[in-house]
C-alpha cells in the first residue's frame, strides 16, 4: 500500500518505520520547516525497548543511551518509600532494557532509520484536509498551499493541536484542560557536582520520583550532559 503519515513526531516516525518494515511505501508530511524535537528526557522501558530493537535502532541509539541503575520512590520530605533495581529487573526479561534518552536524540535516530528504509520526508507541509474518494479505497491529503498527495491510507499523527482528528469526527475537538500542570527545570550539572547533596544525581545514573499530596517531581537519569533535567 501507499501510506501517508501526517506528522513527524515520535508517533509519526514510529508508524512510518513500522509500515515500511511491513513492505509498504510511506511518505511522511510534516508541518514544521525542519524536523526538530523539543522537550525533555524520555524513559524507555522493557516493552518499548523490544519495539525499538524490532525497528533496528539499538545500535544507532547506543551512543545516546543513559543506563539508569535504579529507580527510587521517595516521599516529598525525602523519606524512602521503595526502589526498583533496573539491572536485576532486566534479568527477568532477557533482551530488554531500561534506558533514558533525550527526546531529540531519539527522534533523530528515528528519522535516520526511516530514511534508511526508503521513507520519504516532506517538511513545511501543513495538511488542512483529507478527502476520501468515492471508491472508498483511496484518499487525498491537501496542504494549506494547495499541494495534494493521494494514498491508500492516511495515518494522522499531527499532535494535540492538529486538525485531522476534527476532520475525522466532523466536529470541533479542541484540547481539554485537565487542571494538571507540568513544570520543567534545567540545572547546571557542573554546579550540581559542587554540592555534596546533589552530586550523586549527576554521577550515579538513577531515576528519582518524589511523591507528595496532589503533586510529584521526577528526575530522569542524564549522566554526561551539561544540563540536568
Amino acid at each position: 500500500m501507499q501510506i501517508l503519515v501526517v506528522g513527524a513526531g515520535l508517533a509519526g516516525l514510529g508508524s512510518a518505520i513500522s509500515c515500511s518494515l511491513a513492505g509498504h511505501e510511506v511518505h511522511v508530511l510534516e508541518a514544521a520547516q525542519e524536523i526538530r524535537e523539543v522537550g525533555a528526557g524520555i524513559q524507555v522501558l522493557p516493552n518499548s525497548s523490544r519495539v525499538l530493537q524490532h525497528w533496528g535502532l539499538e545500535e544507532a541509539l547506543q551512543p545516546h543511551m543513559t543506563s539508569p541503575r535504579v529507580c527510587n520512590f521517595l516521599g516529598w520530605k525525602g523519606n524512602f518509600i521503595s526502589s526498583l533495581d533496573f539491572h536485576e529487573s532486566e534479568k527477568q526479561f532477557p533482551g530488554t532494557w531500561y534506558r533514558d534518552f533525550h527526546r531529540a536524540d531519539l527522534q533523530r535516530c528515528l528519522v535516520d532509520r526511516a530514511v534508511e528504509l526508503g521513507v520519504r520526508l516532506t517538511c513545511n507541509t501543513r495538511i488542512e484536509d483529507i478527502t476520501v474518494h468515492a471508491d472508498g479505497v483511496t484518499v487525498t491529503a491537501t496542504a494549506a498551499d494547495g499541494r495534494q498527495w493521494s494514498a491508500d491510507l492516511v495515518i494522522g499523527a499531527d499532535g494535540v493541536f492538529g486538525n485531522l482528528t476534527e476532520g475525522l469526527l466532523g466536529r470541533s475537538n479542541p484540547p481539554v484542560k485537565t487542571g494538571d500542570l507540568a513544570y520543567r527545570l534545567l540545572l547546571s550539572a557542573e554546579e550540581m557536582r559542587r554540592d555534596p547533596e546533589l552530586v550523586a544525581f549527576v554521577e550515579d545514573p538513577q531515576v528519582n520520583y518524589w511523591l507528595g499530596p496532589d503533586a510529584h517531581a521526577g528526575m530522569p537519569a542524564s549522566v554526561g550532559r551539561e544540563m540536568q533535567n
